[in-house]
């Protein structure tokens, strides 16, 4: 992965030339989403029921993750054929989700690295992690803390040199969003900076002449954050210990999982990472999958010890 996501791969690299091969049909999606997040944040803005804001606040949500998947295709660089087209989708994305496409593609690149090790292992306590503080951590990061985090350093990144990603790693062996800051160089660093700088813009347009009120928008974000955060480790959480393995294909019905643009396919994402959304989930193995409700509801276990035998981390499938 180059550190310019802008920057045309060599074309004597094949495994690169056929990716975003579906670019126009991104872009329309992209145009779609936009749109539709304008729509839903209209509806909630005018409903003065609560059975209506329920049922909308869950379709937000929905979209939202599909909007998260648009961000994926340019973390992988599938978006679209033409690298500046392709970042300018993730940049898309990253605005409406509240964050910088840059912190987000260097983050995911190093969880492909890291899934299952021991900074990608929140369910358990391990030797040298403060128990009291690993279940604090665990519950604030999966109801709402990993999103707020995503929104916060970008801005933080100004205070802060580049230097100081030396200090910002010091704890990578335990924690995987440590651990991204040794893959960042200044481009990065500054890109992330700019990033933040388009986002306060956009969303200060929006706070000061948007059409809504600035509660709705508050209630709207602090749905999908919730909603985000914990959908992050839901796949990983007490799978093997393998890097690619370490990951379930999770059962959705088709209209959520057609909105989702087919990211509940996440281990067959994690064994065929250049595979676009199109494609995942005619590549899934059906017989290879669990429900989500029955995965989101492990979500709630705290974090315990490391098992003795690990064998109880083996897949089952129903």
């Amino acid at each position: 992965m180059p550190a310019d996501p802008v920057s045309p791969f060599p074309d004597t690299e094949p495994a690169y030339a056929d990716l975003g091969r579906y670019g126009t049909q991104n872009l329309i999606i992209c145009a779609i989403q936009a749109t539709l997040w304008v729509a839903i944040l209209s509806a909630l803005d005018a409903s003065e029921s609560w059975w209506l804001t329920v049922p909308l606040l869950f379709v937000f949500c929905t979209l939202m993750q599909g909007v998260f998947t648009m961000m994926h295709e340019f973390f992988h660089i599938n978006a679209h054929k033409d690298f500046r087209v392709n970042y300018a989708i993730g940049v898309v994305g990253s605005t409406l989700f509240g964050t910088s496409a840059t912190l987000h593609r260097i983050n995911h690149w190093g969880h492909h690295i890291r899934n299952r090790t021991k900074a990608e292992q929140g369910e358990f306590i391990l030797p040298g992690e403060n128990p009291v503080y690993k279940v604090f951590l665990y519950y604030f990061a999966t109801m709402g803390g990993l999103w707020i985090g995503g929104l916060v350093f970008p801005f933080v990144s100004w205070v802060l040199p580049y230097a100081s990603v030396k200090w910002l790693r010091g704890h990578k062996e335990l924690n995987t969003y440590s651990a991204a800051f040794e893959q960042f160089n200044v481009r990065d660093w500054w890109r992330m900076r700019f990033e933040a700088l388009g986002l306060a813009a956009f969303w200060a347009l929006v706070l000061v002449w948007g059409p809504w009120q600035w509660t709705t928008l508050a209630m709207a974000y602090v749905a999908f954050a919730y909603h985000w955060s914990v959908l992050q480790w839901i796949y990983h959480l007490r799978t093997p210990i393998d890097v690619v393995e370490g990951a379930y294909n999770l059962r959705l019905p088709a209209p959520i999982r057609l909105a989702w643009l087919n990211f509940n396919c996440n281990l067959t994402h994690h064994r065929k990472p250049d595979v676009p959304w199109q494609e995942l989930y005619a590549q899934t193995d059906q017989s290879e999958t669990q429900p989500l409700w029955y995965r989101y509801l492990l979500m709630w276990l705290p974090p315990g010890p490391y098992p003795d035998d690990t064998s109880v981390l083996d897949k089952t499938y129903f």
